[in-house]
């Protein structure tokens, strides 16, 4: 038997992402680290990474243009490269968002990569004997520190990071260019001013 009244049931209402985010009743200033403070970021991110609100986290601070503080994973840096590369609407699309915001922590994501692998994976051999860098990115994040591809090539050729920008050499025509060879820094750069500067003076000193 039953007591049927002709009432519709009240529907359930959904459950706000952000009560089951992984950083719900935590500190939000653990996600709004000092600028710099790369430990801090990436404790932020740790947490960030097995949130089941990641994606919807991304999302939101992508169409407030959030600038500051680490959301659903991205950091302020990755944020702005995907503004950059994609219009607002673009990132209504679900699947083009997910890709979008994988695709930019893909190397925190894959921990076991790498930068050996990942410039392996990644370069291709241009004629003349230059290297190219087959991703459209012009960054990437590694570990939760951003770094370019010339970056990624003067460190595992020089064994150091770079001092300054790193730049194609003078003598080097190709843009997309990424061979370390074909590659300074700026105390690089600093030195071959001064070398070419004392060439000079000595030739000078031979003719006078």
């Amino acid at each position: 038997m039953t007591h049927y009244t002709g009432a519709v049931p009240a529907a359930q209402r959904p459950t706000d992402w952000r009560l089951l985010g992984a950083c719900a009743g935590l500190d939000p200033d653990r996600w709004f680290p000092r600028p710099g403070d790369t430990l801090a970021v990436q404790a932020a991110k740790s947490i960030c990474f097995g949130c089941p609100s990641m994606l919807r986290c991304a999302s939101q601070a992508l169409t407030r243009r959030e600038d500051w503080g680490v959301w659903g994973g991205l950091s302020e840096g990755q944020r702005a490269t995907i503004r950059k590369k994609y219009k607002a609407h673009q990132l209504e699309n679900p699947a083009r968002l997910e890709a979008a915001v994988y695709g930019a922590l893909h190397f925190e994501l894959n921990p076991t990569e790498t930068l050996r692998s990942v410039w392996d994976d990644n370069t291709c051999v241009l004629p003349g004997g230059h290297l190219g860098w087959k991703s459209a990115s012009t960054s990437f994040s590694f570990h939760g520190i951003s770094i370019t591809p010339k970056q990624l090539s003067f460190l595992l050729d020089r064994g150091h990071k770079a001092v300054g920008q790193v730049r194609r050499s003078p003598d080097c025509p190709v843009v997309e260019c990424v061979h370390p060879r074909h590659l300074m820094d700026a105390e690089e750069r600093r030195q071959r001013v001064v070398a070419e500067r004392a060439a000079r003076a000595d030739t000078n000193q031979l003719a006078a």
